[in-house]
């Protein structure tokens, strides 16, 4: 992880956004507010920059609005119930204020947090006033929160997609793992079909790839306890390799990065004899639509794809 420029050393600090004045972006209500959250500016940086060269080939607005704060991720709710709910708080009213109306959220924690927040301020008497007050803004609740596959789903459509693509990833063949937190729970994230998503599959089969069905799609891989039990994390993930390998698939595409973590570094502790590429959708998208390998960042990956995909380049 060091060595690929994957752990940062220190943090960044920075002010509560409700500390600090909020002015409203020139055009925001025609753009994508874009919260990349901690990871992709830290574990994942092949997801943030695939991330902005998609969205920008695509030709989606994202503008990353200034002072965003960690969304408190898995800790947070276990630690401290009200921080867990103040903090995605904080990144809404922000983004609220300085003029968007939806936001897009390409880590699967960092979304379903913010749609965490959203949902409780509406189930709990007395929840949004407090937090309203200790925001010292009055919350309109007019932000739509989305994953990266629902913006890119809402504003491109599939043909206009497959029109774009430059390289079609003709023979390969993958497997889309969406994890636990992108689509449960339900009431909470608005998926409509929880235990079997198919948004990275459309894309996928959009960029020409050939996407194999599975059982394992919304598997837990082990999630944070990574860090405490990666026994766990072995055992779980360890298995959703091997049912990929079985079958047929040359990849893994993932869209989280704690999902990515977890496969991409923990192989060589699961006693697999091929390793396998472990890739962000759009690491593949970049490929597919001719963007530069550097875009991309596969040198990023722990297992590395280059092999694999080298056919793609020139």
């Amino acid at each position: 992880m060091f060595q690929r420029g994957k752990v940062g050393l220190f943090p960044h600090p920075t002010r509560m956004p409700s500390k600090r004045s909020v002015k409203p972006i020139e055009n925001a209500e025609n753009a994508i507010a874009y919260y990349p959250g901690c990871s992709l500016e830290s574990t994942a940086p092949e997801f943030n920059q695939s991330t902005r060269a998609i969205a920008e080939a695509l030709g989606l607005s994202f503008i990353e609005p200034d002072g965003w704060v960690c969304c408190g991720s898995s800790p947070a709710h276990k630690s401290d119930p009200e921080a867990a709910i103040r903090l995605p708080m904080e990144n809404l009213a922000l983004i609220e204020k300085s003029g968007f109306k939806e936001v897009t959220m390409p880590c699967a924690a960092c979304f379903n947090r913010h749609k965490t927040a959203q949902y409780e301020i509406h189930q709990h008497e007395g929840l949004k006033s407090k937090m309203d007050a200790v925001l010292g803004y009055e919350y309109q609740d007019h932000v739509q929160v989305t994953t990266l596959t629902e913006t890119i789903f809402n504003h491109v459509s599939a043909d206009d997609l497959k029109e774009k693509v430059k390289r079609p990833l003709k023979g390969l063949k993958v497997v889309c793992y969406y994890g636990c937190l992108l689509t449960r729970p339900p009431q909470v994230t608005g998926a409509e079909h929880p235990e079997n998503p198919t948004d990275m599959d459309e894309l996928m089969t959009a960029l020409g790839a050939e996407v194999k069905d599975w059982s394992y799609k919304t598997a837990c891989c082990g999630a944070s306890h990574s860090a405490v039990r990666p026994d766990i994390v072995v055992n779980l993930s360890g298995n959703i390799v091997r049912h990929a390998r079985e079958t047929g698939a040359d990849a893994i595409v993932v869209s989280c990065p704690l999902c990515h973590l977890n496969l991409d570094a923990r192989q060589l502790q699961m006693n697999i004899d091929d390793p396998m590429p472990i890739l962000y959708f759009t690491q593949l998208m970049a490929i597919a639509l001719g963007l530069p390998e550097k875009s991309a960042m596969l040198k990023k990956n722990l297992v590395d794809p280059r092999p694999l995909l080298g056919k793609y380049f020139d």
